[in-house]
């Protein structure tokens, strides 16, 4: 009885990120069994996203390292599947008959997912060994991924021979690692393999931030130089937790790509960088839950603006994304700490108070106690 009542009381002590984080998982469980095909299909790309929203959460909530080429990662595990798939299933467009040999891998399946994970990782550890070995931090960082992001875009479009340019890749969609059509997964199969991959994405990301590294990157983020008076190294920290936030990103980019069948220039390109930052702030950055929560809301919205702007006239179809970009400035301009931060916000407040007139409460009684004893 008394383990009961522990656990109990455990489990209302819980910020309410983590009722919120209850909620979003039993919604995603039970979404396929009440809607379409499409409907799954889309969530399946949303998932997805959702784990790169993750990703820079890590990187730009809880360390403060606002990274404006974040796509950069996601596309570069995208791409090492589109390439692998191509080169495998001999596309029509490809004029090459051996790849090079930092791309070898890619000639087996098993090798290009690996790579997918690999490739995004290192491209974090060298940008991130010379941007903070030369003490690069703040607007600074922003600006300079923003520029790697433009850079990308245009290298993935010039090396057409490698990637299709503008075109863009086909790949065999609703498999994880395998190119062949007789191992296509159906919508609702390949739905819940994509939720596995965000569930262990947030369990990973959720043992991070509660461990003693994730104590140190918030410290990092609230006053790096303070951390140094105490012998850490913060350079090594952020270093770190910029890998493992491109290999998150990398698998992100591979389970979309494999929801949507193709990847082209967008998927590493200023757009969707700047598109996963709006997501972050929206939900709320800082406790994993708003990441998940501002990608599933804006995204939604997106797509249900967009087929009620098609359904009116085909003249309507362009401005939806100026109802949603008004709907994005009222929240930022009402609660600038996004949905699940005000939310945080408001259970503190009321816990504060609470607390508060508990401690009013014991003195009160206190003070009484002792009137009576003076009385007597």
């Amino acid at each position: 009885m008394e383990n009961k009542k522990n656990i109990l009381d455990r489990f209302k002590a819980l910020p309410v990120n983590r009722y919120l984080d209850l909620i979003v998982l039993v919604f995603l469980l039970v979404f396929p069994l009440f809607c379409s095909n499409y409907w799954v299909y889309v969530m399946s790309g949303i998932i997805a996203y959702m784990i790169f929203a993750l990703s820079l959460d890590l990187l730009w909530g809880y360390t403060g390292l606002m990274s404006m080429g974040h796509s950069v990662l996601f596309g570069a595990g995208g791409y090492m599947v589109g390439i692998s798939c191509a080169y495998i299933s001999k596309a029509g467009w490809v004029d090459f008959d051996r790849l090079p040999w930092f791309l070898l891998p890619l000639s087996s399946e098993i090798g290009a997912f690996l790579m997918a994970l690999v490739l995004p990782a290192l491209i974090s550890l060298m940008i991130g060994f010379f941007m903070f070995s030369g003490k690069i931090k703040g607007v600074f960082f922003s600006l300079i991924t923003l520029a790697l992001s433009g850079v990308a875009e245009l290298f993935v479009i010039n090396q057409s021979k490698y990637t299709h340019g503008n075109s863009g890749i086909s790949v065999i969609s609703r498999t994880v690692i395998s190119n062949s059509k007789e191992a296509r997964l159906d919508d609702f199969t390949f739905y819940y393999v994509v939720l596995a991959f965000l569930i262990l994405a947030y369990i990973i990301c959720l043992m991070i931030v509660n461990s003693r590294i994730g104590k140190v990157l918030q410290a990092v983020r609230e006053n790096e130089e303070r951390l140094t008076f105490f012998g850490y190294k913060p350079s090594a920290f952020k270093l770190l937790i910029y890998t493992i936030s491109g290999m998150i990103a990398g698998l992100a980019g591979v389970l979309y790509v494999r929801t949507q069948g193709n990847i082209n220039s967008s998927a590493v390109g200023i757009t969707l960088a700047t598109l996963v930052l709006v997501w972050v702030a929206i939900g709320g950055r800082g406790n994993l839950t708003g990441a998940m929560v501002g990608t599933l809301v804006l995204q939604i919205a997106e797509t249900k603006l967009n087929s009620v702007f098609s359904g009116i006239s085909a003249d309507f179809t362009q401005y939806w994304k100026m109802v949603l970009g008004f709907l994005i400035l009222l929240i930022v301009f009402t609660i600038p700490k996004g949905i699940v931060g005000t939310i945080i916000d408001v259970q503190q407040k009321h816990k504060d108070r609470r607390q508060k007139e508990k401690i009013l409460l014991r003195e009160e009684t206190a003070y009484h106690e002792e009137s009576g004893k003076h009385i007597a």
